[in-house]
């Protein structure tokens, strides 16, 4: 793996060339199982229609899923073994279950090239974050489970029969007890002054108070959003930039197997970290490379294999 590198291709297939202990931080925001395909769009301001069909998140239990489980349930000590056991009792041979052999193939491989200091976020949803953290508990250790952070949103679109989902959820993770982590601390304004509050340059009485793990004050992307390219799922940069901030230093390797428009490669370049992402579209790899770095004045190296199909977001 090396740095301000951008691999095409399928992240199972580069992760397995890596060498272990090389990431400090992985950040990943994979398939939902969201039973959507998902449309390039246009930036915002420019208008028009989608331009192409970007990914399928789809999922069907087939010969390629049923392959995915043997390999699994033969392995010996399979970290995930039992997980993907208790998975198949309770879901049998279905969607789901071919989702979460894919992600396990890959999350197994993502720890043995994690650091003993590092962290792992994994991006999801309600979809499957509960069957996900069944998984990650096998694979990275109950033990060694941090927090379910919710990343919490206002977009339109609500349902009346049950309370609107606005929000993702963050698995995160560490491979050991050595993990780095790094507290930040947000602003909050009050109304009146209080017992040893500070006052901003406006008089505002004010606390710096630690970030929980409910964030609601970063906003998502929507269609007037200044950084919009169009990528459907795109994260803003905001929430990026507080992940690397908090569980990577300056100097560190952030590697984003799952990388999609490149939001996670510009927060570790804001930061100063060195940085690797996985994606299998060219058309989002031409994004980042072309339009996103070097806007930053960055010239990164485009690594290709063959063959590949990892869907990323």
């Amino acid at each position: 793996m090396e740095p301000r590198t951008l691999y095409r291709g399928d992240c199972l297939d580069w992760m397995r060339r890596w060498a272990d202990d090389s990431a400090d931080l992985i950040y990943l925001d994979p398939p939902f199982n969201s039973s959507t395909g998902y449309d390039i769009g246009v930036p915002a301001g420019e208008g028009g229609r989608p331009r192409a069909r970007a990914f399928n998140d789809t999922w069907k239990w087939d010969d390629s899923a049923a392959e995915r489980l043997r390999r699994i349930q033969e392995e010996a000590g399979h970290p995930a073994g039992n997980a993907v056991a208790g998975l198949l009792h309770q879901l049998g041979e279905s969607s789901m279950l071919a989702y979460l052999t894919y992600m396990t193939e890959r999350l197994v491989e993502m720890r043995r090239l994690l650091k003993s200091t590092g962290s792992i976020y994994l991006h999801c949803d309600q979809t499957a974050s509960h069957y996900l953290k069944v998984v990650m508990d096998g694979i990275f250790g109950a033990g060694n489970f941090r927090n379910e952070v919710v990343w919490s949103y206002r977009t339109g679109g609500v349902s009346k029969r049950y309370w609107p989902r606005k929000h993702d959820v963050l698995l995160f993770y560490v491979k050991t007890d050595a993990y780095r982590h790094r507290p930040l601390q947000e602003r909050v304004l009050y109304d009146k002054p209080f017992f040893n509050a500070q006052f901003d340059e406006e008089e505002r009485p004010y606390a710096d108070v630690y970030v929980r793990d409910v964030w609601d004050d970063i906003k998502p992307i929507i269609n007037v959003s200044k950084e919009r390219l169009g990528y459907p799922t795109q994260k803003p940069v905001a929430l990026l930039e507080r992940i690397v901030e908090a569980s990577s230093s300056p100097g560190d390797m952030v590697l984003d197997p799952f990388c999609g428009c490149g939001t996670t490669m510009v927060a570790a370049e804001k930061l100063g970290r060195r940085w690797a992402g996985v994606e299998s579209s060219e058309f989002a790899i031409g994004l980042i490379r072309e339009r996103r770095l070097k806007e930053m004045g960055v010239e990164a190296v485009v690594e290709g294999l063959p063959t590949g199909n990892c869907i990323s977001l």
